[in-house]
């Protein structure tokens, strides 16, 4: 049965892991559309060629604003 346990274990922090890495990947693809607005790209444009709606692409950007927010100085590096 300890392995059984174990086992389970692992599995739900896999789950926790997951989670985590998505957050994290949405927040980098937040920042990525951040600095193309910055370039003068259209939040319509971005969300064309993403193939997702403009409430898409604010999405992403609010979970970049809520990395910053969660995790002040933690770098978004892949």
């Amino acid at each position: 049965m300890p392995e059984v346990l174990e086992a389970h274990k692992a599995y739900k922090q896999a789950d926790v892991d997951a989670l985590a890495m998505r957050a994290k990947a949405r927040a980098q693809l937040g920042l990525a559309v951040e600095l193309e607005l910055e370039t003068g790209t259209t939040q319509e444009k971005i969300a064309k060629n993403l193939g997702v709606v403009a409430e898409q692409v604010r999405r992403y950007r609010q979970a970049y604003r809520d990395w910053l927010r969660d995790h002040p100085g933690e770098p978004l590096t892949p």
